[in-house]
């Protein structure tokens, strides 16, 4: 900066709340300052600080089976006054259970017959796991014996012989979008009798706006209805305790909503409503309207393959306010990004280095834990450690966040930062900070910061480092030796295995500039 005519003061500005999430679909001008212009595996806390993701571990050392992960699911067991939880996947023909996470799959084959590479749906009803996939009989397991095939009650009274989508409702089953006689039956859901999933009525059933030309896309309770998601609409199913009409569609049943889901199995619960993926991105539906929530992602998301939305997978992870959902790049074949919204600070990220072809939440000792099965058999608990194990095999997490592009409310003279002050977390790690000027994509410098240490002892610490809180908060200045413009923006990132980082903000020295 040495030479250059300053026209006034230096001024110090602040960046204390980086937890915007990712926005690449406003112009680069139009980002809040707590918005990243592209970030990739970048956690936000409560507080306003930007994290490296957490990794995954695989459970096993050898794959459940030679095939995708087709369906992935806690069941919970009530078993002599205790509960009994097992992880089920459904993988190649079989199904497989682990009781307890004790790290050994046991298969389940007696009495069925899976083809491989359809979706299963889960619900759990009167201790009894049933499972649907729209290609075969509906089958289930009772955890004291083997999976078996459909229940023979249903076949024989109303001919079913295979179903999408499956869901528990005000002690009720249901089955939905199903195959009856040969004949598919897209539009029509099918209840059980009261507490009585072997006995089926063959006129129990509604066929709702079979003629629209949409299918039924998925099943979920929400609060006092059946949700009943359709290609380009949701429609409200109520109970009436009428044992002779127990469910009706007043109206019609036809929400408000202007959308239906596109991703069957993209529906969570979130906050007394259903997020869930559309055909032009992600809605939350509160039991009569939808309202869009990507908006700030729309460009990401239009590099995803809109024909493979039918095989996004999603979790909810209730305990850090976080609700995943993977997707197919352009040109893809299998899911490999995975856009995680963090509704609490109404924030979006994308991870990469996952491939889930199947996503759930477990619960275990107190503890909340997502999990996850890929296309090569494989199951990973997520959101622990440091580093990825895809396929038992360890690789780092690439982690970068960059910020808005800052113009310090001045679009018409170029500015030079002379330096950086940067607040982190101390861990045994290097942080690679860089920059860039006047919507370059690429870094003009970058600098790696040892974040391990404060080196504050006081008569010995280095200039412009000390730290900042008990806790273990550090601050590191880097200075900026090269470069001007009428914009900015910094980048952190990191990509060393077995290293993380947490970055809390920063503060910056702009000088406005006459001299081109």
């Amino acid at each position: 900066m040495a030479g250059i005519d300053f026209t006034t003061r230096s001024v110090p500005i602040s960046d204390k709340v980086l937890n915007g999430g990712l926005n690449s679909t406003a112009g680069a001008l139009g980002l809040q300052n707590n918005e990243s212009s592209d970030l990739q595996n970048i956690d936000f806390n409560k507080f306003g600080s930007i994290l490296k993701r957490n990794g995954y571990t695989s459970l096993t050392t050898t794959a459940v089976s030679a095939a995708d992960i087709d369906g992935l699911f806690m069941f919970e067991t009530a078993n002599s006054g205790a509960t009994v939880a097992s992880l089920v996947a459904v993988a190649a023909t079989n199904v497989f259970k682990m009781d307890g996470l004790d790290g050994t799959w046991d298969a389940l084959t007696s009495g069925i017959s899976i083809t491989a590479g359809n979706q299963v749906d889960f619900a759990t009803f009167q201790n009894i796991l049933f499972m649907t996939n729209g290609a075969d009989n509906p089958f289930n397991w009772d955890a004291t014996r083997n999976g078996q095939a459909s229940v023979g009650e249903v076949v024989a009274a109303i001919s079913l012989t295979a179903a999408k989508y499956v869901e528990e409702y005000n002690n009720y089953l249901f089955y939905a979008n199903v195959v009856v006689s040969g004949t598919n039956h897209t539009s029509r859901i099918y209840w059980s009798n009261l507490k009585d999933t072997e006995t089926w009525t063959a006129t129990d059933f509604i066929d709702i706006s079979q003629d629209d030309g949409q299918q039924i896309t998925g099943m979920k309770v929400l609060g006092d209805r059946l949700v009943v998601f359709k290609t380009r609409s949701i429609y409200n199913v109520f109970y009436t305790g009428d044992a002779d009409v127990p469910f009706i569609l007043p109206g019609g049943g036809k929400s408000n909503s202007a959308v239906g889901c596109a991703g069957p199995f993209s529906v969570q619960e979130v906050d007394n409503g259903l997020v869930f993926l559309s055909h032009d991105g992600f809605y939350f539906y509160d039991g009569l309207n939808s309202f869009k929530i990507s908006d700030r992602i729309t460009t990401t998301l239009d590099g995803m393959a809109p024909g493979k939305y039918v095989n996004a997978r999603s979790l909810v992870q209730k305990n850090k306010n976080r609700y995943w959902c993977a997707l197919t790049a352009s040109g893809g074949s299998e899911n490999d990004t995975v856009f995680m919204w963090d509704y609490f600070n109404n924030a979006w990220s994308k991870y990469a280095g996952m491939a889930p072809s199947a996503m759930t939440t477990l619960y275990t000792s107190g503890e909340e834990r997502p999990y996850w099965g890929d296309y090569d058999g494989f199951v990973y608990r997520s959101d622990t450690g440091t580093d990825d194990y895809p396929l038992n095999s360890i690789t780092d997490i690439d982690a970068f966040y960059w910020t808005n592009w800052k113009h310090y409310e001045d679009l018409v003279d170029k500015k030079g930062v002379t330096h950086l002050i940067i607040y982190h977390q101390i861990s045994t790690a290097t942080l690679t900070f860089a920059y860039s000027y006047d919507f370059d994509s690429d870094a003009q410098a970058s600098f790696a910061v040892d974040i391990s240490t404060s080196a504050d002892t006081y008569g010995s610490s280095n200039y412009g480092e000390a730290t900042y809180a008990s806790s273990g908060g550090a601050v590191k200045r880097r200075d900026l030796p090269k470069g001007r413009g009428r914009v900015v923006r910094f980048k952190f990132s990191n990509n060393n295995a077995s290293e993380t980082f947490q970055v809390d903000g920063f503060g910056s020295l702009p000088h406005l500039e006459t001299i081109e």
